[in-house]
């Protein structure tokens, strides 16, 4: 664009220029011509200048002359002398155009030329054939008054007085001999606006050209700023969206202690409302645990992936890993403190899953020893316990004692085998099951127990539910296994509840009692082996049931409160989803 206007300011400096120059030369070619046409009055006076008007052209040519304007006024020649000059010296001498003198003396328009005199000395000549003969010659050289003017003269002269001294007629009236006049008119002036004018449009183009440059540094500037502006809040918006969706709390306040941010995972370990923490004290806001920590900061200390236990208004407690940290700017002014909490929940929970598989592992390798050191051994004691107990009569104490013995040895080789299958991995066959008729037979197989107990079964299956892929005989034993424990623990009678929904992508079965309950203390150790709370349990069966809902990639909750019954939560994932 800046280009573009500094060509159309040098386009309208040029057409100005030769408009000045054309108008300029015309100017002077009109004045040059008008001072001819006086000039040539005047020598027509000048030939009358004997009947009574007399004129004097040399001194009316000086005194033109000597206008600050006008340099020179000549007459000149055929032959190039010349023959009248405002300075009378150079009247007699050569002029400098004479080789053109004969062309110029034949042109009866003015015309105009710039010519150079020397010693850069420029100047703008007009020139004509010098033409004082009246309008009709012919007639005023015939008639009385020319004879009577030729009478009165001596020579054939004209009369010193009337016009130039030692002038031949001939050099004026004759038209072989006509001589030019030429009138240089001093070209400073005209150069000199020339010269302005291009000074002119010279300031001007580069006031243009600076404008164009201006605004192509301001449109430069302009799409600069609109791009980091744009940048700036893409980079803001960007930030701002990672702050916020980060599974980490983020929490920033300032020199005041007042919250300036402050991320919606922080809002849920808090238990407070984003929007009324805001600008808030923070020693009002965070636990103890949490402000304690930030003192430690606040008196130089380093606080990196502590963990403190957080209690929620819920009375839950949760593991958190604070980092502390100080913000600087780049000016070295302090701008606050930015508070990192990251849960560890998960990751206790999978420390927890190590250390029982860690305790599986060892059990299986002393469960896999001991069944081999105490099953040939247990054989051979239950052989000769029946044995002996047939030696005795049918009804005796001998022989009772006898069958006893068997009895046990049977039930610790149960004992053997529950620890064994517990402890040896397994493989799953998995298939697509129907999970309505598949929850309905594992429910009649329980009918019966259920209805001895008088423990009245409830069944809630979601209209959704169709098939899921699973293991049907070790899901069956899950099962069977929380049925009857929860038959079990209604000594006097309730409810047996079974459940199955969809809920994200697993499908939960949960069955539920109207118990006694479990304490608290119970439940953190429920599916260890061999912790039960029965007399006569042998504390594998939940164990069991875990190590097969793992392996199912699920998972198992338990809900009890003591006196309110308790109800076991079974997570399998759907497939595909």
């Amino acid at each position: 664009m800046s280009f573009l206007l500094i060509a159309v300011v040098v386009f309208q400096a040029m057409v100005n220029y030769n408009r000045e120059k054309k108008y300029m030369s015309k100017l002077l070619k009109e004045k040059g011509a008008a001072l001819i046409r006086s000039f040539e009055a005047g020598a027509k006076i000048g030939m009358m200048g004997k009947l009574g008007n007399e004129a004097n052209l040399q001194a009316l040519l000086e005194e033109t002359a000597s206008q600050p304007d006008i340099a020179y006024i000549v007459l000149v020649g055929r032959d190039g002398i010349i023959l009248a000059h405002n300075n009378k010296q150079m009247i007699g001498t050569r002029f400098n155009d004479s080789g053109h003198q004969k062309k110029i003396s034949a042109i009866d328009k003015p015309q105009w030329r710039i010519v150079d005199r020397g010693g850069n000395l420029k100047y703008f000549e007009v020139y004509k054939t010098f033409l004082p003969i009246l309008k009709n010659p012919g007639r005023f050289s015939n008639n009385k008054v020319m004879s009577k003017m030729g009478e009165q003269c001596d020579m054939p002269m004209w009369c010193s007085s009337g016009w130039m001294k030692g002038m031949p007629a001939d050099l004026i009236l004759s038209p072989e001999n006509r001589p030019a006049i030429f009138i240089g008119m001093d070209i400073g002036p005209f150069e000199e606006a020339i010269k302005e004018d291009m000074h002119n449009s010279v300031i001007m183009v580069s006031v243009i050209f600076l404008l164009g440059m201006a605004g192509v540094v301001s449109l430069f500037w302009a799409q600069s700023f609109t791009r980091s502006r744009r940048l700036l809040q893409d980079t803001r918006a960007f930030a701002s969206e990672t702050m916020a969706n980060l599974p980490m709390g983020i929490i920033v306040i300032n020199e005041n202690n007042a919250i300036t941010y402050i991320n919606d995972t922080a809002c849920l370990f808090l238990e407070k409302n984003i929007h009324t923490v805001k600008e808030k004290n923070a020693k009002n806001i965070f636990p103890d645990e949490l402000w304690e920590l930030h003192k430690i900061v606040k008196n130089g200390g380093i606080v990196s992936e502590n963990e403190i236990i957080m209690e929620t208004v819920k009375n839950k407690t949760i593991p958190l890993s604070v980092t502390v940290t100080d913000v600087i700017g780049e000016e070295g002014n302090f701008i606050g403190f930015v508070f990192i909490l990251r849960d560890l929940s998960d990751i206790r929970d999978l420390e927890i899953q190590v250390q029982r598989k860690e305790k599986l592992a060892a059990l299986g390798t002393l469960a896999a020893g001991v069944a081999h050191e105490v099953r040939n051994p247990l054989s051979s004691i239950r052989g000769y316990a029946t044995f002996f107990g047939n030696l005795f009569e049918s009804d005796s104490e001998n022989r009772k004692a006898a069958y006893v013995m068997a009895e046990e040895v049977d039930r610790v080789n149960r004992v053997i085998s529950e620890l064994l299958e517990f402890a040896r991995p397994f493989d799953l066959k998995l298939k697509k099951t129907d999970i309505v008729q598949f929850i309905n037979n594992s429910l009649r197989i329980i009918k019966h127990e259920a209805e001895t107990a008088n423990v009245t079964v409830i069944k809630k299956i979601d209209k959704s539910i169709s098939s899921l892929k699973i293991d049907p005989d070790r899901f069956s034993q899950v099962l069977l296994n929380l049925y009857i424990n929860a038959i079990q623990e209604m000594k006097s009678g309730g409810e047996l509840t079974v459940k199955v929904g969809i809920k994200e992508e697993a499908m939960v079965f949960e069955v539920s009692d109207t118990g006694q309950g479990i304490s608290p203390e119970d439940q953190a150790s429920i599916f260890n082996p061999y912790f039960t709370t029965k007399k006569m349990g042998t504390g594998l069966g939940l164990a069991i049931v875990h190590k097969i809902v793992e392996s199912h990639d699920g998972s198992i909750h338990i809900t009890s409160l003591e006196g309110k019954g308790t109800t076991f939560a079974v997570f399998i994932p759907i497939a595909g989803k």
